[in-house]
């Protein structure tokens, strides 16, 4: 049973309202998930800020769906994990299978495979990794500026993560298995 309500569109008003027509507009319809994050009207614009910032960085749409889905079987996010499978299934050159590997931590590009180990274990160490793992991505080819990047958009994957499971949010994409 979902804990936190989603906001109806039809309910919602000012700018809450313009946000969540925006996103209906995009996907067809308004994913609990934005819904819940939307109780707050400030919390909704931190997830499109944050969004809208990192599209404009170093890291492809690709590239953040693939940590987004690292990131979120790391938390054992349901809700996330069925979401972005979808979104790179509608928006990215990403197959199932890759995005499984995606899920597993891993990918064929060695510098992607070093930007989902370094998510993953900022993960799970929280952000108190070993100088040897940063080492490691630097000579894997990641910049600082690319570890920087890296560290906001699993920030922005568990800002999603935990939101849903707080709010044990409504899963209202294509289900994804949580074992692999």
């Amino acid at each position: 049973m979902q804990l936190i309500e989603a906001v109806k569109k039809d309910e919602a008003e000012g700018v809450v309202k313009e946000s969540l027509e925006a996103i209906e507009s995009d996907l067809g319809f308004v994913p609990n998930g934005m819904a819940v994050a939307a109780n707050s009207p400030a919390s909704l614009k931190m997830m499109f800020s944050m969004d809208e910032a990192l599209a404009q960085g170093e890291l492809n749409f690709t590239q953040r769906e693939m940590i987004a889905l690292a990131v979120s079987q790391a938390n054992n996010c349901r809700y996330c994990l069925s979401a972005h499978s979808e979104f790179c299934s509608m928006a990215t050159e990403l197959e199932s299978t890759d995005i499984i590997r995606a899920r597993l931590c891993e990918a064929d590009d060695p510098k992607d495979q070093a930007m989902l180990d370094l998510a993953v274990a900022i993960v799970e160490k929280r952000g108190e990794l070993p100088e040897q793992q940063l080492e490691s991505a630097r000579k894997s080819g990641l910049s600082d500026s690319i570890v920087i990047e890296i560290i906001s958009n699993v920030i922005s994957a568990m800002y999603g993560n935990y939101i849903n499971h707080v709010a044990k949010t409504d899963i209202d994409w294509p289900l994804c298995r949580m074992d692999l």
